[in-house]
């Protein structure tokens, strides 16, 4: 007999044997027993996670004489037709490879035959995204009204592509990735049946390389067992799979560790050897520093889907490095992932950026070394303990204000900036729905006298008009008092201190009052301070302003030049 793959082997047969779908399976055994089944079905999800398998479940299932609704019999005459391959009642078509709107019109001629076996004629379009827009405009009609004998199962990767005209004449069910547990479980089953001998490191390798899809964790699987035979361990399915063994990170962690440049060459060196590509090396080094770090928290060797023995490894691995170390280390590596396929030597590529790992300092707690330098005992450095205390103090009072009760992730603006942002700040509240308190704002100064006080303290400036009286912002912000409390708020959030906010008005200097009453000259006016003449000749013919007109300039070929030169 012809060798089965194991994805063929083991493809589920009924609802109560899917794996990570019982969302679905549960919804489609009520809507069978309880007589609420939908004409036309859409199941969607990324590859290998039973699209495909449910539908041809719920075929079976549905024509099943047997005497359980909803476990097919196996025996019946409509459950031996379809297990055959080649049903007369189901009919399965590749909407990949029958795109255009004949194969569909030659679709909708078989619904108006009537099944030959069973009780219900099922189609199913696989990958239906990929039919033309004219294939499924051929479809509404039939899809919204077909006979009572037929159901449509439309099967995608992408529902983005399917038009909503579509979506709108479906019941559309959502397949989800199958967690690490979840397909290592059913590997263990299958493990168990087939009499295979595996390693739980061995399985979870498979797990994470099929990232959440089941028929991709068979078809590595069974590729390892074409190698192994009935004695499967982590070390030859890494071989055979092309993963690169977990000892070339632990020793790349140990190279950063230590500053050791030549010995970050040598795991590449080493990689190349075993014909490890970059890609997946860097890709597993991604998700070994993930593990680095999740094993520094509260979890566990099955939370993180990992052995115990590597998960005691892990915890005890990097020791000099810091959690802000293996962040750096993180988004040097992204940088790297994303630069890779573009580079015409990704080999240099690959070392250059762990040689610069390799280089990094390590991060330390700045008030720990502040601390220690401040201990310094020669009197030759008095200045610069001074200085030392003096940067400690500033940053004691920092941290007490980050950790005060705000909760934002980070100021917006120091308490440097704040004043010569405050144009910055009135512009970006002109977009507030309250038109008042941002006009209000915008008649204003900011002044901040002492830079470390606490609550740090803000002044709101209003200058007076040009009399010096109280002006129409300072009026509407003293008849306003919730825009006191909103500006603080405001200021304390973009800060992220608490702000002690005071309002003041400021008289205006007589150079301040000169330019105000300057700028309030009409044209006319200004001329008559600049051009003495024209007042000569107002006295000598008596003349006043009726109108004025700017006069257009005239091009004077002997004198001006030509603009268009």
């Amino acid at each position: 007999m012809a060798y089965i793959a194991m994805a063929r082997k083991w493809r589920p047969h009924s609802f109560q044997s899917m794996v990570g779908q019982d969302h679905i399976a549960k919804t489609l055994q009520n809507a069978i027993e309880g007589g609420r089944l939908h004409h036309a079905f859409l199941f969607t999800g990324t590859r290998g996670v039973g699209k495909t398998t449910s539908a041809r479940i719920l075929a079976k299932t549905l024509n099943c004489t047997g005497p359980n609704p909803i476990v097919p019999c196996g025996e019946c005459a409509s459950c031996k037709d379809i297990g055959g391959g080649t049903p007369m009642d189901v009919l399965e078509i590749d909407a990949a490879s029958n795109t255009g709107v004949d194969n569909i019109r030659e679709l909708i001629e078989r619904v108006q035959y009537t099944p030959m076996i069973g009780k219900y004629k099922v189609f199913i379009i696989d990958e239906v995204h990929m039919l033309s827009n004219g294939a499924f405009n051929a479809l509404l009609k039939t899809l919204e009204e077909p006979p009572s004998h037929v159901i449509f199962i439309f099967a995608t990767t992408e529902v983005n592509k399917v038009p909503q005209t579509i979506l709108s004449r479906v019941q559309r069910f959502d397949f989800k990735r199958l967690t690490a547990s979840q397909i290592v479980g059913r590997l263990e089953f299958i493990c168990k049946e087939e009499g295979v001998q595996v390693d739980p490191e061995a399985l979870q390798i498979f797990a994470e390389k099929a990232d959440g899809s089941m028929r991709d964790a068979l078809t590595y699987f069974d590729q390892a067992y074409a190698f192994t035979g009935t004695s499967m361990n982590a070390d030859a399915v890494r071989s055979i799979l092309g993963i690169p063994p977990n000892e070339l990170y632990f020793k790349l962690i140990e190279s950063f560790e230590n500053h050791h440049i030549k010995g970050a060459f040598e795991m590449v060196e080493e990689a190349s050897a075993i014909g490890v590509e970059f890609t997946p090396l860097l890709d597993g080094f991604s998700k070994f520093l993930r593990n680095l770090l999740y094993s520094r928290l509260s979890v566990s060797a099955e939370e993180l889907g990992v052995s115990v023995d590597f998960f005691s490894q892990l915890q005890s691995t990097g020791e000099k490095l810091s959690n802000g170390d293996l962040l750096r280390l993180s988004k040097m590596l992204s940088d790297l992932q994303a630069k890779l396929s573009r580079a015409q030597n990704p080999r240099l590529l690959v070392e250059t950026t762990f040689a610069r790992m390799a280089w990094l300092d390590h991060l330390t707690d700045l008030k720990r070394a502040l601390s220690s330098m401040a201990k310094i005992e020669p009197a030759s450095n008095e200045v610069l303990k001074k200085k030392v205390v003096e940067v400690s103090e500033f940053i004691e009072l920092e941290t007490q204000e980050k950790n005060s009760s705000w909760t934002s992730t980070g100021a917006k603006y120091s308490r440097y900036e704040l004043s010569s942002a405050w144009n910055a700040i009135c512009r970006d509240l002109s977009s507030d729905e309250d038109i008042l308190f941002a006009a209000t704002l915008n008649k204003t100064n900011l002044h901040t006298p002492d830079l470390e006080s606490s609550p740090f303290i803000v002044q709101l400036q209003f200058k007076m008009d040009n009399t010096n009286e109280s002006s129409w912002a300072h009026m509407q912000f003293s008849q306003n008092p919730h825009f006191h409390e909103r500006l603080s708020q405001i200021l304390a959030e973009l800060l992220q201190c608490p702000v002690s906010l005071q309002v003041e008005k400021r008289e205006l200097t007589s150079e301040e009052q000169d330019e105000i009453i300057q700028n309030s000259k009409s044209p006319y006016e200004k001329d008559f301070e600049s051009l003495p003449i024209l007042g000569l000749l107002q006295k000598m013919y008596d003349t006043e302003l009726i109108y004025s007109k700017r006069i257009p300039k005239v091009f004077d070929s002997t004198t001006d030049i030509d603009p268009i030169l």
